[in-house]
């Protein structure tokens, strides 16, 4: 019983002493802090999950966003149409720009800048 105690006292130890990393997927690497832009849709990704910008035809877009298992995930307050719970959409990075795959199937490009 006292070397269980003193084992596991020893693996606390150490546990508590081991340094925590978290590297970011290599999505949210590319986009963080960054606009994305397809056609006249430009949006800002900013690092702290804030997602802003302005759609083609001219409606504000805000909300934010998230990368969860290689997924697009954000949750919109505007425009009203679009507002509503996360949506996780399939992403994907190619080249310098980001694929997002929409819930029709259609993908969207947007070039990273």
């Amino acid at each position: 019983m006292k070397r269980t105690i003193l084992t596991l006292a020893s693996l606390i130890a150490v546990s508590a002493c081991a340094e925590i990393t978290t590297t970011p997927d290599p999505i949210t690497q590319a986009v963080s802090g960054r606009t994305l832009v397809a056609g006249d849709t430009r949006l800002t990704a900013d690092a702290n999950g804030a997602l802003i910008g302005t759609l083609a035809g001219g409606d504000t877009l805000s909300g934010t966003w998230r990368i969860s298992s290689g997924k697009w995930c954000r949750t919109l307050t505007l425009p009203a149409r679009f507002a509503g719970p996360e949506v996780c959409q399939d992403a994907a990075l190619t080249d310098g720009q980001l694929v997002i795959v929409g819930s029709n199937g259609n993908p969207t490009v947007y070039t990273i800048e």
